[in-house]
C-alpha cells in the first residue's frame, strides 16, 4: 500500500511538473500582418503636408524594400505583459532589422532581400509568429499573363478585370478620360499613387513607381500641361502621355493582381501558395480607399457595423448557420451559393476565421464584374425572403440586392407560428432573428392574422437604390474633402468627423423637408392613441409598449418571454406566441417604424384589435371637413370609408346599427390634416361578423359632425 501511495504520489508531482510546460506549448499569441493606409498611419490635417508613402497591404506576398507590418493580439491565449520581438528567419546576407522596440504592440521591417522573413513576439512567455515572403513585381502584360492568369478560372478574371475600373482607371486618367469638363479630363500626380501596381519610388522591386521615376516619366509627364484646381488637365483621348511609357511600364500601368495579392515573380516560378496574397480583409483595399482627404471610402467602412461586426466573436462566427452573415468568408461562400448554405461541411467552422469582417471583397468582386459598383451576382435565391415573398420585379435588381442576402429573417413566420401547439414553433425561441430589414422593407413577414391585404405593403418604396438611397448618400471628408462619396458607414445616426457637416437626415429631405431629426417626421394620426399626435419613432414606441403591456414578461429583462423555458407562460395561448413574434419584429427591425411604418402599424394593430386608418393618394391638404361615401357599396366583406380633415384634431368615427346600438368603433384618435381613409371589415366589437343589413356611420370632431348610410349584402 504504501508503495502505491509512493507511486502515486512521484505520478502525480510529475503530472505538476510537465502541466505548466504543457500549458505554455500548448498556447500561442497571434502575430498578424495587417495593412496601413495614410489615414491610418497619419490622420490627415486640413492643408498639411501627405505623410511619408508607407503604405502596405497587410499580405504575406511583399515588396522587397517595402514596409511589412506586424500586430501581437493576446486575445484568448491567457498572455499577460507586453511584447518581446524577433526577427527570427531571414535569408542569408540580409541586414534587414524590425523597426520597433520591445513593448509595442505593432511592429514592422523593410525586407532587403527576396526570401522569407519570420517575426516573432511574445508575451508573458507565450509566443506567437507571423511569415512574410518578399519579392519583385512582374506586372500584367504580354509576358507576364502566363503568371498571373494561370488559375482555372483565368480566361473569366481576365476579360472581367481588363474591362473593371480597376483595369483601367490609369490609362483613362493619363489620357483624358477622367472627369471630364471643357472636353479635357482632370489628373493629379498624387493619382497615379493609388492608380498603378505597387507604387514606391523608394523601393528597388520593380514597381511602377520605381521604374518611372529611373526613366523620368514621372516629373516630365504634366509638362505642358494645362494646371487648374490641383490637377493637370489632358484632353480627352490624347494618348501621348501613355505612349511616353515603355512597354515594361505599361505592365504596370493599372491597378493588376499584384496590387492585392502581392508581387509574383517568385509564385509564378515556384507555383508556392505561400508566396502569394489572398485576403478578405479590408487592409488591402484600404491602402487607397482610405488613401487622403479626398478618397474615405475606406474610412467611412472603418467606423461601420460591418467591419466591427458586433455579433462577430466566437459565439456567432464559429457557428454553421451564423457564419454566412457573421463571418467574411463565410458571406462570399453564401453569396458566391445563391444564399444556400448547403455545401457549407461542419469543418468550416474551424478553417474559417470567426473575426473576419464583412469587407469590401464580400460585396464588391476586386476582378469586377457586369452588376452596378462591381456588386456580387444575386442568383434566383435571391429574388425571394425566405418567408417566401417573392421580391418584386422592379427591385430585384436594385443596388441594395447585396443587402437583402443578410439583413432578412431567417425564419418563416408561417412555420414558426401556428395555431396548433405547442405554439413556440421550434426548440429554442420563439421570436424573430434580429436582422429582417428586408422583411420589414418589402411588408412581409409579420405575423398577420391571416390578413394578406397588407402583404407587400411598403412606406419607401419610392426611394431610389431603396437601403442604399438613404443609408449610403453622399457625404464628404469634412478634414480637406469636397467631393461626396457612398456612406461605407451606412449609418443614420453616424456624425464621424465633425459636428454639423454631415446630417443622416439629409436623405429624407426630398420627401419630408429639412428635419433635424428622424422623429421631427410626424405620424399621419395618433397611432398609439394616447391624446397626441408625435413624431413616427415616438408613436412606434407607443405603440410597442400597448403591445408589451399584453404580453408575459421575463422577469431578468423586463421584456416579452421568447424562450423555450418561458413556454409555461404561454401554453395554449397562441396570441401572446403571435404577440410576442410581432413585438420583436418591430423592434428588433431597429428603425422604430421607419422602414416601413405602414407594415408596421398594421402589424401592431392587429396585435392590439385595433383598425388602422390609410391616406389617400390625393395631393394637398382639404379646406373643410367631410365625410364621404363608402366604397363599395353595397360591399361584402370590406368597405373603405374615407373623410376629410383641414387641421389636426381628434376624429370619432363610429358605426351604427339601424337601431342606434354601436356595432363598432373604427376612429377615436387624434389625426393630422388630411384626407384619411378606413377601412371596415364587417365585424363588431367582439369580432364577430355582423348580418347583412343597412348601417350608419357617423363622424364627431370638436368643430363638424355628420351621418351617412350604408349596406352589408351577403
Amino acid at each position: 500500500m504504501k508503495r502505491l501511495v509512493l507511486v502515486f504520489g512521484v505520478l502525480l508531482i510529475a503530472a505538476l511538473l510537465v502541466a505548466p510546460l504543457y500549458d505554455a506549448t500548448a498556447q500561442s499569441i497571434k502575430v498578424k500582418t495587417i495593412g496601413r493606409s495614410l489615414n491610418s498611419l497619419t490622420p490627415p490635417v486640413k492643408g498639411a503636408a501627405a505623410p511619408a508613402w508607407n503604405i502596405a497591404t497587410g499580405l504575406r506576398a511583399v515588396g522587397v524594400e517595402s514596409r511589412a507590418y506586424f500586430k501581437a493580439d493576446t486575445a484568448g491565449s491567457g498572455a499577460v505583459g507586453t511584447p518581446s520581438w524577433v526577427l527570427t528567419t531571414k535569408p542569408t546576407g540580409s541586414a534587414t532589422v524590425l523597426d520597433s522596440a520591445d513593448g509595442s504592440w505593432i511592429n514592422s521591417i523593410k525586407p532587403d532581400m527576396v526570401g522569407e522573413y519570420v517575426v516573432t513576439a511574445t508575451v508573458g512567455g507565450v509566443p506567437g509568429s507571423a511569415t512574410v515572403f518578399a519579392s519583385t513585381y512582374i506586372g500584367v502584360g504580354t509576358a507576364a499573363n502566363a503568371g498571373c492568369f494561370c488559375h482555372p478560372t483565368a480566361a473569366d478574371i481576365k476579360s472581367r478585370w481588363e474591362q473593371s475600373v480597376h483595369g483601367t482607371i490609369f490609362k483613362d486618367g493619363i489620357t483624358g478620360n477622367e472627369e471630364v469638363e471643357r472636353g479635357k479630363g482632370a489628373y493629379a500626380v498624387g493619382c497615379i499613387k493609388c492608380h498603378t501596381t505597387g507604387w514606391d519610388p523608394a523601393a528597388n522591386n520593380n514597381n511602377f513607381g520605381y521604374k518611372v521615376k529611373q526613366s523620368g516619366w514621372d516629373t516630365t509627364w504634366y509638362q505642358g500641361l494645362e494646371f487648374m484646381g490641383g490637377d493637370y488637365w489632358i484632353t480627352t483621348g490624347d494618348t501621348s502621355k501613355w505612349a511616353l511609357l515603355t512597354a515594361d511600364e505599361k505592365k504596370q500601368g493599372n491597378i493588376g493582381c499584384e496590387q492585392c495579392h502581392g508581387p509574383m515573380a517568385d509564385h509564378t516560378t515556384t507555383a508556392d501558395v505561400n508566396k502569394a496574397g489572398v485576403t478578405i480583409q479590408p487592409d488591402v483595399c484600404n491602402q487607397c480607399h482610405d488613401g487622403s482627404r479626398r478618397h474615405s471610402l475606406g474610412t467611412f467602412y472603418l467606423n461601420s457595423g460591418h467591419y466591427q461586426m458586433h455579433y462577430g466573436g466566437a459565439a456567432e462566427g464559429g457557428r454553421l448557420n451564423c457564419q454566412p452573415c457573421h463571418t467574411g468568408a463565410g458571406g462570399l461562400y453564401y453569396l458566391s451559393h445563391g444564399m444556400d448554405t448547403t455545401g457549407m461541411a461542419a469543418n468550416y467552422v474551424v478553417s474559417r476565421d470567426a473575426a473576419s469582417p464583412i469587407s469590401c471583397q464580400v460585396c464588391h468582386d476586386p476582378h469586377g464584374n457586369d452588376n452596378p459598383y462591381a456588386l456580387r451576382t444575386m442568383t434566383a435565391k435571391g429574388d425571394s425572403l425566405r418567408n417566401g415573398y417573392i421580391i418584386p420585379t422592379q427591385f430585384r435588381s436594385s443596388t441594395s440586392g447585396v443587402c437583402f442576402a443578410c439583413h432578412i429573417g431567417r425564419y418563416s413566420v408561417k412555420a414558426k407560428i401556428t395555431t396548433t401547439p405547442p405554439y413556440y414553433g421550434w426548440s429554442d425561441r420563439f421570436y424573430p432573428h434580429y436582422n429582417q430589414q428586408a422583411d420589414m422593407l418589402f411588408g412581409s413577414g409579420g405575423y398577420q392574422y391571416g390578413d394578406e391585404s397588407f402583404t407587400g405593403l411598403m412606406s419607401h418604396g419610392g426611394v431610389e437604390g431603396l437601403c442604399v438611397g438613404c443609408h449610403m448618400q453622399g457625404r464628404a471628408n469634412s478634414l480637406g474633402g469636397n467631393n461626396p462619396l457612398a456612406n461605407h458607414s451606412f449609418s443614420m445616426s453616424d456624425t464621424m468627423f465633425s459636428a454639423g457637416v454631415y446630417k443622416p437626415t439629409n436623405a429624407c429631405a426630398p420627401c419630408h423637408g429639412e428635419i433635424e431629426d428622424f422623429d421631427d417626421i410626424r405620424a399621419l394620426y395618433d397611432f398609439d392613441r394616447n391624446g397626441s399626435i408625435e413624431g413616427v419613432q415616438t408613436e412606434i414606441a407607443g405603440l410597442l409598449n400597448a403591445v408589451k403591456a399584453m404580453l408575459p414578461l421575463d422577469s431578468s429583462t423586463g421584456e416579452p418571454v421568447t424562450m423555450r423555458k418561458d413556454s409555461l407562460a404561454v401554453k395554449n395561448r397562441p396570441d401572446l406566441i403571435q404577440g410576442v413574434w410581432n413585438y420583436y419584429f418591430v423592434k428588433t427591425d431597429r428603425s422604430m417604424g421607419i422602414h416601413n411604418t405602414k407594415y408596421a402599424v398594421r402589424l401592431l394593430y392587429k396585435t392590439l384589435g385595433w383598425t388602422p386608418l390609410d391616406v389617400e393618394t390625393t395631393p394637398g391638404t382639404p379646406t373643410e371637413f367631410a365625410l364621404n361615401q363608402n366604397y363599395p357599396t353595397p360591399f361584402n366583406p370590406t368597405t373603405n370609408i374615407s373623410f376629410a380633415m383641414p387641421n389636426d384634431g381628434h376624429v370619432l368615427l363610429q358605426v351604427f346599427d339601424v337601431t342606434g346600438a354601436l356595432v363598432k368603433t373604427l376612429v377615436d384618435q387624434s389625426v393630422r390634416a388630411g384626407n384619411m381613409q378606413v377601412t371596415w371589415d364587417g365585424t363588431n366589437l367582439k369580432g364577430g361578423k355582423v348580418a347583412s343589413g343597412v348601417y350608419l356611420y357617423r363622424m364627431a370632431t370638436d368643430n363638424f359632425v355628420t351621418a351617412k348610410k350604408m349596406v352589408l349584402m351577403k
